[in-house]
C-alpha cells in the first residue's frame, strides 16, 4: 500500500493568552508537533462561521508569512527557466506571476489570480529582489480553491530548510 503524503496546509486551534485563535498553517502536522508553529509558517488566521465552517472573506493574511513569499520569489522562483525565458521576451516590463491554480485565459486574468510581479531590466533579466507581492492576491478564492503555492511541495521544501538556517 502506497503511503499518503501529509497535507502541506492545515488548520490548527491555539491558545494564546487564554484565548483560542484559529490559525492556517503552510505546516504539516507532525512538524508542528514536534517544533511548533513559527510566525512565518502561519498564512493566517481565520475567525469560523456560526457553525464553525471555514469563511474565506473572514481570513486574515499574516504578513510574515508574505515575506517569506517574497523571499522565496526572489531567491528561487525568479531562477527557473519558464520565468527566465518569460523576462527575455519582456525588456523593461514587469513580468506578472499568476497563482498556479488559475487556469483560464492569461491574457487578463483577474487581480485575485495573480501573485505578483518582477520587474525586468532593460536586458531582458528579472531585477534581483524586484518581486512585489499582489495584496489583491486571494488565498482562498471560491471559484478557483486554494492557492496553488499552498501544495507545491518545492515552496514548502525551502520555506522549512530556511528556518533550520
Amino acid at each position: 500500500m502506497a503511503e499518503q503524503s501529509l497535507s502541506l496546509l492545515n488548520a490548527f486551534e491555539i491558545l494564546v493568552d487564554g484565548g483560542t485563535r484559529h490559525v492556517i498553517c503552510f505546516l504539516d502536522p507532525v512538524l508542528a508537533g514536534a517544533k511548533g508553529i513559527e510566525p512565518q509558517w502561519l498564512v493566517g488566521e481565520i475567525t469560523p462561521g456560526p457553525d464553525g465552517d471555514f469563511d474565506a472573506s473572514r481570513f486574515v493574511l499574516n504578513p510574515d508569512f508574505i515575506r517569506t513569499l517574497t523571499d522565496y520569489m526572489n531567491d528561487v522562483a525568479a531562477q527557473t527557466p519558464a520565468l527566465v525565458a518569460q523576462a527575455n521576451a519582456r525588456p523593461s516590463e514587469w513580468l506578472y506571476v499568476l497563482d498556479p491554480r488559475y487556469r483560464g485565459p492569461t491574457d487578463e486574468p483577474p487581480g485575485s489570480e495573480v501573485l505578483g510581479c518582477f520587474g525586468v531590466d532593460d536586458t531582458g533579466r528579472i531585477a534581483p529582489g524586484s518581486f512585489q507581492y499582489n495584496q489583491h492576491h486571494v488565498w482562498f478564492e471560491p471559484s478557483f480553491g486554494v492557492s496553488g503555492l499552498l501544495g507545491d511541495r518545492r515552496f514548502y521544501a525551502w520555506v522549512h530548510g530556511q528556518s533550520e538556517n
